[in-house]
C-alpha cells in the first residue's frame, strides 16, 4: 500500500487492521505486521491478509470493479506517545484488464 504523509513531521503507525473488498466477491481481513514509521511524503507500507479461494470465485475476478479498503489505523508522533485512532474508508475502480490478469495469475496460466 502507498501511504502519503503531508505533514512535516514522521507518524509512527502502532497499528492497523481492516478489511478489503473486491465487490462483494471477496472480504479478506489484514493487518500491519510490525509498527511502521511514515517519512513526510510518500511511503510504502505492507501488511498480511489471507482469503480461502475456491475455483468459482477465482473465475470470477475478471468482473470485479470495485476494490474497498476499510479500516482503522493507530498513529501517533513517537512510539511512546499516545497514539490516536484515524478510521478510513476508501473505494476505487479496478482497471477492467488487471483482474484478468490476477485471475490468470492465480490460476498460473
Amino acid at each position: 500500500m502507498n501511504a502519503k504523509n503531508e505533514g512535516k513531521d514522521s507518524l509512527f503507525v502502532e497499528n492497523l487492521t481492516g478489511f478489503i473488498y473486491l465487490d462483494s466477491l471477496f472480504e479478506i481481513p489484514f493487518s500491519l505486521q510490525n509498527s511502521k514509521w511514515i517519512s513526510p511524503g510518500s511511503s510504502q507500507m505492507s501488511f498480511s491478509g489471507a482469503v480461502q479461494l475456491d475455483f468459482f470465485k477465482i473465475l470470477a475476478l475478471p468482473g470485479v470493479k470495485k476494490f474497498r479498503m476499510q479500516g482503522k489505523a493507530n498513529v501517533a508522533l513517537k512510539p511512546e506517545q499516545e497514539a490516536i485512532d484515524i478510521d478510513f474508508d476508501e473505494t476505487r475502480d479496478i482497471p477492467p484488464d488487471f483482474m484478468e490478469k490476477m485471475a490468470k495469475k492465480l490460476m498460473g496460466l
